[in-house]
């Protein structure tokens, strides 16, 4: 097997703004893949320091792995502080098209794969939204343990999210100035409290758009033909994403080539996975990350073939 390379690179945002961005390879020419972290993660949910990720299974399989921080998380500025203010319009607006062009300009008009991870997934979804231009370039989307809306009802949802995340995390917040993630051992990476407004208000169920501008992501997927997915939620995630959620997320695009999976004891995996752990456990790279190669494979060999038609 070829050596795995690792790099770091600088994503412009602005002139005042770079995201760092980690890059994993065995080979440079292989298909382009964009991962994208969730609200309270960096990129370390697809990089664990036990070296099981899911970046570099598929950096070993053939594929240029492209794995960002979004601004305020992990390597990238600014550091998240009492007054720092990040928010899903910046992300979606500026971090996500950024990222887009990245991949671009090492892949010119190549298909590429995005993954997300929990929010991850809903802002990766924002700005293919915003800027549909790069649906026609996307071979596939990726989503693990995925949501926008949370509907499921039951003790553990009423006291993890409607009281902890929604109603003692805003508190907390506005006496600290951020959303205290790490040190309360609900995430790896603090939260800006405008980003938390603005996921709260997205996952109660009222209408999907922005806070700033009021653009109608619902409406704009009504016109637009969205890229094959696949969603994948653990049997043990009982509150964060949900397989139910995860199924009403997918149905949100309309009608499109969709694959739901749940990762469940006894169909193939060998535990009951839960909200991070289908990523980070060392038995998912045994378990369902083949089952993610083979679907994207086949995804290259379908684009291939439609292009060898043309």
């Amino acid at each position: 097997m070829p050596d795995l390379n690792v790099s770091t690179l600088q994503c412009t945002v602005t002139d005042e703004l770079a995201l760092q961005v980690s890059r994993l390879f065995t080979d440079p020419g292989g298909p382009a893949v964009l991962m994208i972290h969730g609200l309270a993660e960096d990129s370390g949910i697809f990089c664990p320091r036990n070296g099981a990720g899911l970046a570099v299974f598929l950096a070993e399989a053939g594929f240029d792995v492209f794995v960002a921080d979004l601004r305020g998380h992990g390597a990238s500025p600014p550091r998240l502080a009492p007054g720092v203010s990040i928010t899903q319009h910046d992300i979606v607006c500026q971090d996500m098209p950024a990222l887009f062009e990245l991949i671009e300009a090492h892949h010119p008009g190549e298909h590429f794969f995005a993954v997300g991870h929990a929010w991850g997934s809903v802002l990766l979804a924002a700005a293919l939204t915003r800027q549909p231009a790069w649906l026609d370039r996307v071979a596939g989307l990726i989503h693990f343990a995925a949501r926008r809306v949370s509907r499921r009802g039951g003790w553990r949802h009423r006291l993890m999210v409607e009281t902890l995340w929604a109603k003692v995390m805003p508190a907390l917040g506005k006496r600290q100035g951020l959303i205290p993630a790490r040190s309360l051992g609900i995430g790896s990476n603090d939260v800006s409290l405008a980003l938390h407004a603005g996921q709260l208000a997205w996952s109660r169920g009222a209408e999907w758009r922005d806070l700033e501008d009021g653009f109608d992501y619902a409406l704009r997927l009504e016109e637009l033909s969205w890229p094959a997915g696949l969603y994948l939620a653990g049997k043990h995630d009982k509150y964060l994403g949900q397989f139910d959620d995860v199924k009403a997320f997918a149905r949100e695009f309309g009608p499109h080539d969709m694959q739901l999976i749940l990762l469940q004891k006894g169909t193939g995996c060998s535990r009951n996975y839960g909200h991070n752990d289908l990523l980070t456990h060392p038995q998912a790279s045994l378990d369902h990350f083949p089952l993610v190669l083979a679907w994207m494979q086949q995804r290259i060999h379908g684009a291939k073939t439609n292009e060898s038609a043309a």
